[in-house]
């Protein structure tokens, strides 16, 4: 691999992956910028050390976020990262930019919750109460903080649901797959299970009852506290990487 390259080349497995984020942190570095054309594919491949078709199944997939677009005369030319809003983009800002960008992402999903609480206790179907408790009781049962934190995660698209509002199911959508990569990171907050069924706990109870106030403010505290515990998470492994690897982007 040329020395000189910003690319860094991929791990055997998942090739076409490690491919995409490899280039793509690449453009967040700078290292080629908005409206500026990839190099050819030829010394692409080059300097990844990876064939060209491994090579082409990891542009289709920069191509299928937004990141790059292929333009006849010019080849694969970067578009602005920061005016996309795929999945797969945030999180590889998340990966770049590291804690302050998910803090700010973190604001996002807190200022969700107070609307998220209300809506779900104010317009909620009784017939949808039993698929609420069913994802509480899921949580409570997970034997694991990566089972407890899928199940987190699929209580509350059960709650949001429940709020009958299908705006905020998109946006919340979009909110979650934010974290989409961040599952390593984030999986420690879910260690202990006590605050995590407590606090779902509260916000069940909320909504059930069809107090507003109530449900919004536990929704709210439980987000804050559950942001608070993945950001100590997050920091620690990062702290660890970097200990194994100094050349790991902080």
């Amino acid at each position: 691999m040329n020395q000189s390259s910003p690319l860094r080349p991929p791990d055997r497995q998942r090739v076409d992956e490690q491919i995409a984020a490899s280039i793509t942190d690449a453009i967040l570095d700078g290292a080629f910028p908005p409206g500026s054309a990839l190099p050819p594919e030829r010394e692409l491949a080059e300097q990844l050390g990876v064939n060209r078709t491994s090579l082409r199944q990891g542009l289709a997939r920069l191509q299928e976020m937004g990141l790059i677009e292929a333009r006849h005369g010019s080849g694969n030319v970067v578009a602005d990262p920061h005016g996309l809003t795929h999945p797969a983009v945030v999180e590889a800002l998340v990966r770049k930019l590291g804690p302050e960008f998910l803090v700010e992402l973190f604001e996002i999903r807190a200022a969700l919750g107070p609307l998220i609480g209300r809506s779900a206790a104010r317009r909620g179907a009784p017939e949808d109460a039993e698929a609420l408790r069913a994802a509480l009781a899921a949580v409570r049962d997970a034997d694991s903080a990566e089972a407890r934190q899928a199940a987190d995660l699929a209580y509350f698209r059960v709650l949001i649901q429940h709020s009958g509002n299908r705006a905020l199911v998109l946006l919340y959508r979009w909110v979650e797959h934010a974290f989409g990569g961040r599952e390593h990171e984030l999986t420690p907050a879910y260690d202990d299970a006590a605050p995590v069924v407590a606090g779902l706990s509260a916000i069940t109870d909320a909504v059930l009852a069809g107090d507003e106030a109530g449900a919004a403010a536990a929704v709210e505290a439980y987000l804050h506290a559950s942001a608070q515990r993945m950001l100590v998470s997050y920091k620690k492994i990062g702290a660890t990487r970097r200990a194994e690897s100094p050349d790991a982007p902080r």
